[in-house]
């Protein structure tokens, strides 16, 4: 039996870990805006739901939160960043992070992704804490720049964007960012299929189709996003993250003051 097998299946453990809806990150309470669109008739039905989960990873969540993952993954593990000092690449994080929670228009969507990336991050921490030395141990690199973002959202001192705290969290457990980008893409997708099935939307096979349709963009918009990623740490600006979904937005402010929801996005 090969010696290494255990330590090269971690990350593709963690990854099934943090993809699990039954995670105690709070992703469950979210519809990723389907909710609201649903609730305004912009969509309707199984092949409705499907075909616009696909414009969302391409044209909303790609764009933004994907871009941002992969920003924080790369600040945290690239030969081009990695060795920076913590605090240098923590300032970057900060500015991400507001650049991101700017990018999302109503409070509620920016409510709900903090309210995840912190119960994450808190979750993350107590996790490791009483399973220290049984996992393999990340390059202080990554764990040093984990814990000084963990303490900074505590603190209250950045947004603590569920997008970025992912992209170092997927980064301490040993995955690569375009990984990390692929298994938020697919969570979300997850979660989308969920929420349909949810709001009678669809049937559970149906359900699961509409996530199995989407694996092919999900590898497309992962890798435009990681691309776009680079090209933002290279340029020293995070200004064209950004989402580009006025229907998803309008669906969002009416969701928000909805008389009844079953989900908090």
């Amino acid at each position: 039996m090969d010696d290494h097998a255990p330590s090269s299946l971690f990350p593709l453990l963690q990854a099934v870990i943090y993809g699990d809806s039954a995670y105690p990150s709070g992703r469950y309470t979210l519809s990723h805006g389907l909710e609201g669109l649903v609730g305004t008739g912009r969509v309707t039905g199984a092949d409705g739901s499907g075909k616009v989960l696909d414009d969302h990873l391409r044209y909303t969540a790609g764009p933004g939160d994907a871009v941002a993952t992969a920003c924080a993954a790369l600040l945290a593990t690239a030969p081009a960043h990695r060795d920076r000092p913590v605090d240098d690449r923590m300032k970057e994080l900060v500015r991400l992070d507001a650049e991101l929670s700017a990018t999302k228009i109503t409070a509620e969507l920016r409510r709900a992704s903090t309210r995840v990336g912190r119960q994450t991050l808190m979750v993350h921490g107590q996790v490791r804490d009483r399973s220290a030395g049984e996992c393999p141990a990340p390059p202080r690199s990554v764990t040093d720049l984990l814990d000084v973002f963990a303490r900074a959202a505590r603190d209250r001192r950045t947004a603590a964007n569920q997008a970025v705290a992912m992209g170092l969290i997927h980064s301490v457990n040993g995955l690569s960012p375009l990984e990390g980008v692929a298994v938020e893409l697919l969570g979300l997708a997850v979660g989308w299929s969920s929420a349909a099935l949810r709001l009678r939307q669809c049937d559970h096979v149906r359900a699961q189709a509409m996530v199995a349709r989407s694996l092919p963009v999900i590898s497309e918009v992962a890798t435009a996003s990681v691309r776009a990623a680079e090209a933002a740490l290279a340029d020293g600006s995070f200004r064209l993250i950004g989402r580009a979904s006025p229907g998803s937005d309008l669906a969002s402010a009416a969701h928000e003051t909805a008389p009844a929801r079953l989900f908090m996005s």
